[in-house]
């Protein structure tokens, strides 16, 4: 008897979570109802390195050859992320992915699910929250965040890593507004170019929580700039295709992450001809080979390369890249969010210092002396000058610049 009081108030409990989670979700969806939404072509789509994709939201281009599985994963969304600004309090997302996708090591938040991150006063993004999935999709919708401030912010949302999207617009409160990024920087500009990665189903996303924390979007939060992601699970085998394909982005950078996906024959046979063809078509980009495993052959190619005079080819040498101690990966291979901060991490030194800006003058005398002043400031007739301890100046012959700046004048 005892038993069975035991069972049946453990079966009243369990249906009473069961109607608790189904009220919450019906709550949701009521609160989402609630909202206007906005088609994301609307807004700022960044990561997508080509004009011409095969797919919406794709990230390979369109009147390519490339193998099935690359033109398959090439309709995952994986490092493409929204960027607008709103005032709204709230903000939900709708979306609807391609395929449904499932992997027995990668949670649902990061194969279907989108993230979204705020830009602070301090110009530094912060996690704002996940959308939730409940029912089998293929199209979902859920509040990604709310009680945020009622002012103008700029947001970023990541969009799946395993999954395509078909459809995605960003609710918000029917008295807000949104649009693209109030803050310049945020808006695609041919003076900051983005970085690419190319890579393995590391660099697509395995094993990340959620799409935010793939080591190249870590690396454009902390760069500020954007990330083209070119990673293809199980794929990273540097075909030439891929190589054609890169050579039609404008970017700064190209890091190339592949080798968990070949073998030592593979980088004797394709390593060569695929660097050296990027690199010949783009002189000015540099080309980061990241030793991920110990091949011989990779360094070697690295030292033909330079032989042969590609000198904007750096080689990114193993130094402990996610630590020992176990907690970096699921697998032994593939990362948790921890594996990819401290690869991020390992990175960031070798990227920090690429170019920001590529303005009319050069840091040179030449350079500078074709600068014209303009009128106002040459009519200027009232300033300051103080000084305390040495101090530079422009090579005039005396300290006294700033005194003689408009004799004449």
């Amino acid at each position: 008897m005892k038993n069975y009081i035991r069972f049946y108030f453990a079966e009243k409990r369990i249906i009473a979570a069961f109607c608790f989670l189904i009220f919450l979700g019906s709550v949701s969806a009521q609160n989402t109802d609630e909202l206007n939404y906005v088609d994301a072509h609307a807004l700022h789509l960044i990561g997508q390195g080509f004009d011409n994709p095969q797919v919406d939201f794709g990230r390979l281009p369109a009147g390519f050859e490339f193998r099935q599985a690359l033109t398959y994963l090439g309709t995952n969304s994986s490092g493409l992320a929204l960027r607008f600004s709103t005032n709204s309090r709230k903000i939900a997302i709708k979306w609807t992915v391609r395929n449904n996708a499932y992997l027995d090591r990668t949670p649902m938040t990061g194969l279907r699910g989108l993230d979204l991150y705020a830009l602070d006063k301090n110009d530094q993004w912060v996690y704002t929250g996940t959308t939730r999935m409940f029912g089998d999709g293929p199209s979902y919708v859920s509040i990604v965040a709310e009680n945020l401030v009622d002012s103008m912010t700029d947001f970023i949302a990541y969009l799946p890593l395993w999954d395509g999207i078909v459809s995605l617009e960003i609710g918000i409160e029917k008295d807000a507004v949104i649009g693209k990024p109030e803050k310049e920087s945020l808006t695609k500009s041919k003076d900051v170019k983005p970085i690419v990665f190319y890579g393995t189903s590391i660099t697509q996303g395995g094993c990340a929580s959620r799409p935010g924390m793939v080591y190249p979007a870590i690396l454009g939060r902390m760069l500020n700039r954007e990330t083209i992601n070119l990673g293809f699970s199980g794929n990273g085998r540097l075909d030439f295709s891929i190589a054609e394909a890169i050579t039609l982005i404008d970017a700064e950078a190209l890091v190339i992450d592949c080798l968990w996906n070949c073998t030592p024959k593979m980088v004797t046979d394709s390593a060569y001809h695929f660097i050296s063809h990027i690199a010949k078509a783009k002189p000015q980009m540099k080309i980061f080979m990241c030793e991920t495993r110990k091949y011989v052959e990779w360094e070697m190619v690295y030292k033909q390369l330079v032989t042969d005079g590609y000198h904007n080819i750096i080689y990114v040498k193993s130094a402990d890249f996610i630590g020992t101690d176990g907690e970096a990966t699921v697998d032994g291979c593939h990362y948790t969010d921890l594996g990819f901060y401290r690869f991020a991490n390992a990175l960031y030194p070798f990227l920090k210092n690429l170019p920001m800006l590529k303005g009319k003058y050069k840091p040179t005398d030449e350079s500078l002396k074709q600068y014209k002043y303009p009128e106002w400031f040459r009519d200027a007739k009232i300033g300051i000058w103080a000084h305390w301890s040495p101090q530079a100046v422009p090579r005039h012959g005396s300290d006294w610049y700033g005194r003689f700046m408009y004799q004449g004048i």
